[in-house]
């Protein structure tokens, strides 16, 4: 969790000497530095032969950070405004990017062209968001290398960091899981989508403290988006994903669905009050009750 907010802050940094908008840097600076510990996770659990745990993570993640995280955020914030020409233009494909794994998910099997596919419709994502900002904010085209030099340490130093903890991590939630009979797809769920969703909770807690809320609804959004097509398509290039539990997937993956849906119509309407972030923290609940009495957890 440090090491991912020392990269965040070095990321952050060199975004701003570009010139770049809270939102964009909300949805693709901070988005996919809190995203890391998922990456990583999914890196790493990939050559374990654990893909189960990377999907499971990313739906974990993706209802947590639409739910817990937007709730949070929300009952601090009491009443946030949401500003931003971009965010307008965006929601809709966040909303078809992470149904795109369920529907390439579908025959039972995450393969490396499902992977390859999810990765190439995050980097035109970021190609059209690029775009967009081109029109709505003023980038720099060139950034002296002493003004950044001390960023490029920090990510470097902080990433191998990321990588060492999340090794220990996976290696010893699925110790944790045999032990006690849990499947690898609830353990990403629940246990893992948890830790892993630390830093988003803590970076939009900060953003709207600060009064920076763009950033807050730039980085929910962009980890959805990124939980949902590199981090998963990632796990899937390295080893093909078999889900061995359809029912669980199906049913998970439609409560993610439905709390993103959920969310977006929140911020739709430019404004998300302390009641809401309520309601929203009773969907979570709801989850788990529902996964409780089903016998999944």
């Amino acid at each position: 969790m440090l090491s991912a907010g020392y990269i965040i802050k070095a990321v952050s940094h060199y975004a701003r000497e570009l010139g770049v908008s809270d939102y964009l840097i909300g949805f693709l600076v901070v988005a996919i530095g809190t995203s890391l510990p998922e990456m990583t996770t999914a890196f790493v659990a990939s050559f374990k032969h654990a893909g189960e745990i990377v999907l499971g993570d990313v739906i974990g993640a993706n209802i947590i950070d639409v739910t817990i995280v937007l709730g949070v955020t929300s009952i601090i914030g009491r009443k946030i405004f949401i500003h931003g020409k971009v965010i307008d233009k965006t929601l809709f494909t966040v909303m078809l990017i992470a149904i795109l794994p369920l529907i390439l998910g579908y025959d039972g099997r995450l393969s490396r062209l499902d992977g390859a596919i999810l990765v190439i419709s995050f980097f035109l994502y970021i190609f059209n968001l690029l775009k967009k900002e081109g029109h709505f904010g003023k980038l720099k085209k060139d950034v002296k290398l002493s003004l950044i030099w001390k960023d490029l340490v920090v990510i470097s130093f902080s990433l191998a960091v990321l990588l060492v903890g999340a090794n220990f991590m996976i290696s010893s939630s699925r110790t944790i899981g045999i032990m006690i009979g849990i499947p690898d797809i609830v353990l990403g769920i629940v246990l893992m989508a948890v830790g892993t969703t630390i830093p988003e909770l803590t970076v939009e807690t900060m953003s709207v403290l600060k009064g920076v809320s763009g950033i807050a609804f730039g980085d929910i959004l962009g980890s959805v988006v990124c939980n949902s097509s590199l981090v998963l398509g990632i796990g899937a290039l390295i080893t093909p994903i078999q889900i061995t539990n359809r029912v669980l997937f199906r049913n998970s993956s439609l409560f993610m669905l439905t709390s993103v849906f959920i969310a977006l119509l929140f911020i739709k309407k430019k404004e998300i009050t302390w009641k809401e972030g309520v309601g929203l923290l009773m969907v979570y609940a709801t989850f788990l009750v529902t996964e409780a009495l089903a016998g999944i957890i």
